[in-house]
C-alpha cells in the first residue's frame, strides 16, 4: 500500500515507473576500410566501407504490465485482473537496455582543396540501417509503432527510422576571379567596386525517404500493449510517376492493410515502406569592399531552400483514421532570403 498498490479487484490508482537495478550501458563495435587517392588539380578521392554494430541500446520506455499471451494471442476481453501486477495501472520500465542495431555503408568522398579561389566537398553514402528499438529522435518512422507486446520483441526488428539509403551532401565556395589583383584584373576603382570581390557559396543535401510503419487506430489485442500493427497482404508501394495531387492524396496502397482481429497481432513489420525524399539547396552571394587595410564592408545574401521546393513528410499511417495513406505536411520552409551588411574592422 505504501507504493500505491490496491487489493486485487479494486480499481488501481497508481502507475509507477522505474529503472531496472542491473541497468547496463550500451556498447558498439565500429570498423571501416578506407582507400584514399590524390588526383591532379588538388583533388582527393576517398572510398570507405563503414560499419557500426551496437547492443544494449536504451529503448523507448515501455509498459511491462501487459497481459501475458496464450499461443501468441491476447484474450477475448481485456481484464485488469489478468495483468501480472493487477494492483497497478501501467508499470513503465524507463529506457530498457535491450536494443540492437546494425549499420553498413559505402561512403564516397571527393574533395578539392582551396586553390584558384575554389574549394568543394561532396559526399555520397549508400547504407542500410536496421534496429529493433525506436530512437528518441528519428528522421521518420511509424506513428507509435515501436513496440507491440513485450513478449513479441522478436517482431520489432526492422528498418531504422533513420535508415536513409542514399544521401548526397555537397558544399562549395567560389571566389570569382574578377577584381583587383585577381585573374581578371580590374584597375579602375569604380569598376572594381562594382564587379570585384564577389564570391558564391552553396550547400546542398539530397536524400532518399526515411521508413514509415503503420498501426491500428483501435488496439484490440486486449493486453494493455503499446500498439497493434495491421495485417499486410501486398507491397504497399505505388507508382512514383503519378501526379503530385495523386501522390499526396494516396502515397501508398491502403488496401494492402487490414485489421488483424481481436487478440491478434498483425503481420506488418515495424516499418514497411519509405517516405518522400528530400532536396535542400542553400546558396549565398557575398561582396566585399576594402575601405582601408583595417576597414571593410561585407554585403551578404543567403537564400535558404533556393529552388523553393516543397519537401513532404511521411504519410499518415494510422489505419482507421480518415487520413490513412495521405501526406499532410512538409518539412522545413519555403524559400527564405536574408540580406545583411556588415562593417568589419
Amino acid at each position: 500500500p505504501g507504493f500505491g498498490a490496491v487489493r486485487v479487484g479494486q480499481a488501481p490508482r497508481f502507475a509507477p515507473d522505474y529503472i531496472q537495478q542491473d541497468h547496463v550501458n550500451a556498447y558498439s563495435h565500429q570498423y571501416n576500410f578506407t582507400i584514399q587517392k590524390e588526383l591532379p588539380g588538388s583533388l582527393l578521392l576517398e572510398a570507405a566501407y563503414i560499419a557500426n554494430l551496437s547492443h544494449k541500446l536504451g529503448g523507448v520506455s515501455v509498459n511491462i504490465n501487459q497481459t501475458p499471451l496464450v499461443n501468441g494471442r491476447g484474450p477475448a476481453a481485456q481484464s485488469q485482473a489478468a495483468r501480472p501486477f493487477p494492483q497497478f495501472n501501467n508499470i513503465t520500465l524507463i529506457s530498457p537496455p535491450w536494443g540492437n542495431s546494425t549499420y553498413h555503408a559505402l561512403n564516397v568522398k571527393v574533395e578539392k582543396r582551396y586553390s584558384n579561389g575554389l574549394n568543394f566537398l561532396a559526399n555520397y553514402t549508400w547504407s542500410k540501417f536496421l534496429d529493433d528499438v525506436e530512437a528518441g529522435n528519428e528522421v521518420a518512422g511509424g506513428e507509435g509503432n515501436g513496440y507491440t507486446h513485450i513478449s513479441l520483441r522478436n517482431l520489432d526488428k526492422s528498418y531504422s527510422g533513420n535508415d536513409l539509403r542514399h544521401r548526397v551532401i555537397a558544399s562549395s565556395v567560389y571566389e570569382l576571379p574578377i577584381g583587383k589583383g585577381r585573374s581578371v584584373n580590374v584597375d579602375n576603382a569604380v569598376a572594381n567596386a562594382i564587379v570585384g570581390g564577389w564570391s558564391l557559396g552553396v550547400i546542398a543535401e539530397m536524400r532518399s525517404g526515411a521508413p514509415w510503419g503503420a498501426v491500428e487506430l483501435t488496439n484490440t489485442t486486449n493486453t494493455f500493449s503499446a500498439a497493434q500493427r495491421p495485417n499486410l497482404s501486398c507491397d504497399p508501394a505505388l507508382d512514383s510517376g503519378r501526379s503530385r495531387a495523386d501522390y499526396l492524396a494516396q502515397y501508398f496502397n491502403t488496401s494492402c492493410f487490414s485489421a488483424p482481429g481481436t487478440g491478434i497481432f498483425g503481420t506488418a513489420a515495424r516499418n514497411v515502406g519509405f517516405g518522400p525524399g528530400f532536396v535542400g539547396i542553400d546558396a549565398s552571394v557575398t561582396k566585399r569592399w576594402a575601405i582601408t587595410e583595417r576597414y571593410g564592408l561585407l554585403f551578404r545574401t543567403d537564400v535558404y531552400n533556393a529552388p523553393n521546393r516543397p519537401n513532404f513528410a511521411s504519410p499518415a499511417a494510422v489505419r482507421g483514421r480518415g487520413d490513412f495513406g495521405r501526406v499532410n505536411s512538409t518539412i522545413g520552409t519555403g524559400r527564405l532570403i536574408q540580406m545583411s551588411l556588415r562593417f568589419e574592422f
